[in-house]
């Protein structure tokens, strides 16, 4: 399995989308949310298995059950085969598409 990263990195370009990363990580942390990972190659629950080379912006685990969370401009379009992909290579997680500027 791929080695965690560094949380603090950036996602793209938009610093928005990186500043809502920042704030969900926050979030996540205070949670109890576990193996979290941004752009890193997708992953299911616990690390078990790599499912894709793709990389989620956003990927953590909670109560048990693996999420995906891609940020999307309102004007990119990748979001919806971003999620497409995501749930392919994993149906049991679950997969968030945030549009923010």
């Amino acid at each position: 399995m791929p080695r965690v990263r560094d949380t603090k990195r950036p996602i793209g370009s938009s610093p928005g989308q990186n500043a809502q990363l920042k704030a969900d990580i926050k979030y996540l942390d205070g949670m109890g949310a576990t193996n979290i990972r941004v752009n890193q190659q997708q992953l299911t629950t616990e690390s078990r298995q790599r499912v894709g080379i793709n990389r989620p912006d956003l990927q953590f685990d909670y109560n048990g059950r693996r999420y995906h969370v891609e940020y999307d401009s309102p004007t990119s379009g990748r979001g919806p085969g971003h999620q497409s992909r995501l749930t392919s290579n994993d149906p049991d997680a679950e997969t968030i598409l945030l549009i923010v500027l």
